[in-house]
Order: C-alpha cells, then sequence, then structure tokens
C-alpha cells in the first residue's frame, strides 16, 4: 500500500516537474555533468524530451533525447504494474524491477546509450 502511495506521489511530482520546463528558453542545466564538468551526460535532454512527449510532440521529443521512448515506456510499465498490484494484490511490480536482459539485449543497450551519448556531447 506505501509502496503504491509512494509511486504514484513520485510520479505525479515528477510529471509536475517536467510540465514546469520551457521548452523554449533553455536555462540553466539541470544536469550535474554539465554542471560540473562541462560534458552533456546521456540523459541531456531528458526534461524536455519527457514534456514533448506529455504534450504529443512525438518527433521533438525523439529530437531532444532518443532515450526517451524506452525510459517513458518502462515508467509507464512501472505504474500500471504498482496500479495492478494495489488492485489485485499482486507482485507484478517486483518482477518488473527483477528483469534481466540477455547478454546480445544488454550489449545492444550499451551500445545505444553510448551512441546517445556522443550525440549529446555534440549537441549539449
Amino acid at each position: 500500500m506505501t509502496r503504491f502511495f509512494l509511486t504514484w506521489g513520485l510520479v505525479i511530482a515528477g510529471i509536475a516537474f517536467v510540465l514546469s520546463i520551457d521548452l523554449h528558453h533553455p536555462g540553466e542545466s539541470l544536469c550535474y555533468s554539465q554542471r560540473l564538468f562541462g560534458l552533456a551526460c546521456p540523459a541531456c535532454g531528458m526534461g524536455r524530451a519527457f514534456n514533448a512527449l506529455l504534450h504529443i510532440h512525438l518527433f521533438r521529443a525523439v529530437a531532444f533525447n532518443p532515450l526517451v521512448l524506452p525510459a517513458a515506456f518502462f515508467v509507464g510499465s512501472l505504474m500500471v504494474a504498482t496500479l495492478s498490484d494495489f488492485i489485485r494484490k499482486t507482485n507484478y511490480t517486483q518482477r518488473l524491477m527483477r528483469f534481466r536482459l540477455s547478454k546480445p539485449v544488454a550489449i545492444l543497450a550499451v551500445l545505444v546509450v553510448l551512441a546517445v551519448w556522443v550525440r549529446n556531447l555534440f549537441i549539449y
């Protein structure tokens, strides 16, 4: 019960934060890597990407950061799992958090994150 309210409270707080981001004014970066080292991280642009995704601007969201699609899928899956756990008294959230990738898929995921990181180094 507590996990349900904690998860949904964090999701609502995250959505409120993301919606407060101004897409047209870059402002100061929220990224600690950018602030401390002057280097973009693989997640740079993710706040603006989620904001664009919440406003149903799919192409703009992917342009800000292509990793927004798998991240949104994971967050959505987690939301559905916690809701299902709350209603049906099951443990789908536990199974989702213990999900393991096969070795080739994990290597591909690392390569994709590295490619996005290199892309972000030139954009941000």
